[in-house]
């Protein structure tokens, strides 16, 4: 008895199953898609359906809402320094515009002193804290009389901690040749330190000569405005 041969593949060579097998691929592959997006706009409405709401607009009273006329700050910045509480130390430029600063930060120690160097902050800084007076954000506005010492600015950042927020003021001294090196060595001190902020009033000020008294350091009074406006407007961000 002869045994039967075995069928020949024509089946392969048929162009008719190579469009069927194609289409079966493309179908299933339609479907994963779909389901995928499927998946996909699920989530994204699950995520809009949890989203944070909308911060409720700030409520100032009456006194608050001048100050924030005065000084150009929107009610949540005028809110924010209406509640911190700052211990600012500083020369002459900072006795002469205590009011303003007052005016913005209601709970600030202020400790100016006219001809102050940045020497004796370390010393200054560790008097305040040993009499609980040094404030969590701390605001600095020395270098006007003479540049920074790194060695100075190491001991001060040792005794704030690393806890304590400081704004350092950076300085407008255009007759001094030590102006560049203070604000050099504040940009380098904020960009190494995570609680050191520059309030940049240098490049703020630069042209607004009415902002100044005609020794191009002191303020007049449309600039100590602008000043402490710079300084709170910082301290929100």
């Amino acid at each position: 008895m002869k045994r039967r041969a075995a069928p020949k593949k024509f089946l392969l060579k048929r162009p008719a199953f190579w469009i069927v097998l194609i289409l079966i691929v493309a179908l299933g592959s339609a479907a994963v898609a779909h389901e995928m997006l499927t998946r996909l706009a699920n989530r994204e409405a699950a995520v809009k359906t949890i989203s944070k709401p909308k911060p409720k607009p700030v409520k100032l009273t009456a006194a608050e809402k001048k100050v924030a006329k005065k000084y150009y700050l929107s009610p949540r910045v005028t809110a924010k320094a209406h509640a911190a509480k700052v211990t600012a130390i500083g020369d002459s430029v900072m006795v002469d515009i205590k009011p303003e600063i007052k005016q913005v930060f209601p709970h600030v120690l202020i400790n100016g002193a006219v001809g102050r160097q940045f020497y004796e902050l370390p010393n200054i800084t560790q008097s305040l804290k040993a009499e609980n007076k040094l404030a969590d954000n701390v605001v600095v506005n020395l270098g006007t009389n003479g540049p920074p010492e790194k060695a100075d600015v190491s001991r001060f950042l040792k005794v704030v901690g690393n806890k304590r927020q400081v704004y350092w003021i950076n300085t407008h001294v255009p007759s001094q040749k030590w102006e560049g090196k203070t604000n050099r060595l504040i940009a380098s001190t904020a960009k190494s330190h995570r609680n050191v902020h520059m309030v940049d009033w240098h490049d703020f000020s630069e042209g607004q000569t009415n902002f100044f008294a005609s020794d191009g350091v002191h303020l007049q009074t449309n600039g100590a405005i602008a000043y402490v406006a710079l300084l709170a407007k910082t301290m929100a961000e």
